[in-house]
């Protein structure tokens, strides 16, 4: 009896250390409280960067100018990091000759045979800015469904073909991303060659608010999740989409932030989190802005067209994105699993209360 007891314990034991496991990993893709967000600082206690993502130790961030860091250590609001050194970016040069943007590991541009599709989405559909909404939350129908049709708009007259998905995803909690991973996964089916996300940030104006060829726009982060199969490649995506901004909109990336989670970018090499402005800014600031980095995806994805002013084509050959990896098995395991471990651990219960009835 004592031998059943102690299985029974261990059992219990291993069932609640897997659920907090499932929970904990949700959490990481969660944000800060509202009116609250994470300060990033270096060893000299410089600030690098302030985001309202949740940040962990392990998370890294690539700034505007290309320095990349750790965090190691976080105390509540702040996160300490050390300085990796400088990222090794792609380098795009523009050639008058062939009138490309061009790769400088690339061979002579090819021009697609299609063209591509991007496909956009909004995992928190509350998101809004402030001083054009009047609020930061509108629920089900936030201001960031403006800025995901500028981009939409924007994308179509630089020759792209979108699949523009404006599903609903409240409430603006830990589950949202499972939410929105059958949005992404329906997605996919259509096989576009990039799907992102379409996020603004909450955090003071100054850390977004800049100008681009004398007009002003908010800045635009990149986000990789680097707990997914895809982060080498969504790294590299992001690395190219950061670059191409450099040279053709200077000012406007807020740089490439690794954040704990997957932000379900398993589901694709090719799948992009973009945070545009922050709930302080301007919506329109963040429509222009949101513009200004379409201009980027010409060159990285391969589009020709005849609307896009001095974008070129790039001799990227990597095909369209993955179809689905596994991507509603996942979610389906992640459900199955957690109802088993619940169920496993109500049995044992159940069973350990019982032997104490019959023991008495």
């Amino acid at each position: 009896m004592k031998m059943s007891k102690r299985i029974i314990r261990i059992a219990l034991v291993l069932s609640m250390l897997l659920v907090f496991s499932f929970v904990f990993t949700v959490y990481a893709e969660d944000e800060m409280p509202s009116g609250k967000y994470m300060t990033l600082i270096d060893e000299k206690n410089n600030v690098i960067l302030q985001t309202a993502t949740v940040v962990s130790v392990g998370d890294e961030y690539i700034s505007a100018d290309n320095s990349r860091y750790m965090v190691k250590e976080v105390i509540t609001n702040t996160a300490r990091c050390v300085y990796k050194g400088k990222e090794v970016m792609p380098t795009v040069n523009y050639d008058s000759d062939k009138k490309a943007w061009i790769f400088d590991n690339s061979s002579v541009p090819v021009v697609s045979s299609k063209n591509p599709t991007i496909a956009l989405y909004h995992t928190h559909s509350d998101e809004s800015y402030v001083p054009s909404d009047g609020k930061e939350s509108i629920n089900g129908n936030g201001g960031i469904y403006d800025v995901g049709q500028a981009l939409n708009e924007k994308l179509k007259s630089l020759g792209f073909n979108v699949v523009y998905n404006q599903n609903n995803h409240n409430p603006h909690d830990i589950n949202a991303y499972n939410r929105s991973r059958r949005t992404a996964t329906s997605l996919l089916k259509k096989q576009p060659d990039a799907i992102i996300d379409v996020h603004r940030d909450a955090v003071p104006a100054s850390q977004y608010q800049t100008e681009v060829k004398g007009k002003k726009v908010t800045k635009v982060k990149l986000v990789v999740g680097r707990q997914n199969p895809n982060m080498k490649t969504n790294l590299e995506f992001a690395k190219r989409l950061k670059a191409v901004m450099d040279r053709k909109a200077p000012g406007l990336s807020n740089g490439i932030y690794m954040g704990k989670g997957d932000y379900n970018q398993d589901l694709s090499p090719r799948a992009m989190l973009i945070e545009v402005g922050a709930h302080t800014n301007s919506k329109a600031e963040a429509e222009k802005g949101v513009m200004l980095f379409a201009n980027s995806l010409p060159t990285v994805l391969g589009v020709s067209s005849d609307n896009a002013v001095n974008t070129g084509i790039s001799s990227d050959k990597a095909g369209p994105a993955k179809k689905p990896l596994n991507g509603e098995n996942k979610t389906a395991g992640t459900t199955i699993a957690l109802v088993l471990t619940v169920v496993a651990a109500v049995i044992a219960g159940y069973y350990w209360l019982n032997r104490r009835t019959i023991d008495k």
